[in-house]
């Protein structure tokens, strides 16, 4: 059986930068390695076992990151816009997974910058989601996923195929050197096309920069200088 790692397949939302006049401008054009690749990577090689890990991303820039960290292949999808909407990305890759054989799991990131994406592929493909995701392994013809749940976590047992939303904890601690990302390279990258026509989509009426009140920074010499300062405002403005 294969198991998917989607990884890079969404906009850094860091790189956008909105005008006074709500023009928008972005300093990347290419989807950026997301917050949670790394664990995703990771988990779909504890769920993969003996099968086979493939990594799947939107076609730019060096496609060899799940490769350096376990995958055998990787799947570039083409033919979809890097400002694509959520429900476009979701319907790409639902589109190039349907292409393949024998996947019974597909681990992407629960990501902050285009939250919407995983629980939409999920419907897209007919399978379940988990959200969350710490950990993962097969049991049979199942999944048992760990996830945040809460203060805690809890254990779920999902029937396969499913969609695994995987949320990182901290950064990751020990990455690739450049030998191995190196020989990742030279590992098979295959090109998918993957249809989003007839998708519905958000229309955008317009944007604006946040109102945001006017910030006042008390900088005095030392500590109590800067209370002072800070009290003084405070009774001038009637607070206290």
């Amino acid at each position: 059986m294969t198991t998917l790692a989607v990884f890079k397949w969404a906009m850094d939302p860091h790189d956008e930068r909105v005008g006074v006049d709500g023009s928008v401008k972005w300093l990347a054009d290419k989807p950026a390695v997301g917050d949670d690749d790394h664990e995703v990577v990771r988990v779909a090689c504890e769920i993969a076992g003996e099968g086979e890990v493939v990594g799947m991303t939107m076609a730019s820039g060096d496609t060899a990151f799940a490769a350096a960290r376990g995958a055998k292949r990787t799947l570039v999808i083409e033919g979809v816009d890097a400002m694509a909407q959520p429900t476009e990305l979701a319907a790409a890759l639902a589109s190039a997974i349907k292409a393949q054989n024998d996947v019974d799991a597909v681990v992407i990131g629960d990501s902050e910058w285009q939250p919407m994406v995983a629980p939409m592929l999920a419907s897209e493909l007919g399978w379940p989601c988990v959200l969350a995701v710490d950990e993962a392994r097969r049991e049979g013809d199942s999944l048992v996923v760990t996830r945040r749940f809460g203060a805690g976590t809890q254990d779920v047992r999902v029937s396969a195929p499913a969609v695994l939303a995987v949320a990182a904890r901290r950064e990751e601690e020990q990455r690739p050197g450049m030998r191995a990302i190196l020989q990742a390279r030279k590992l098979p990258v295959d090109a998918v096309s993957a249809s989003v026509e007839d998708q519905a989509c958000f229309t955008t009426q317009g944007t604006h920069a946040p109102e945001t009140a006017p910030a006042r920074i008390f900088d005095g010499s030392n500590p109590e200088e800067a209370v002072s300062q800070l009290i003084s405002v405070l009774k001038s403005e009637g607070v206290l």
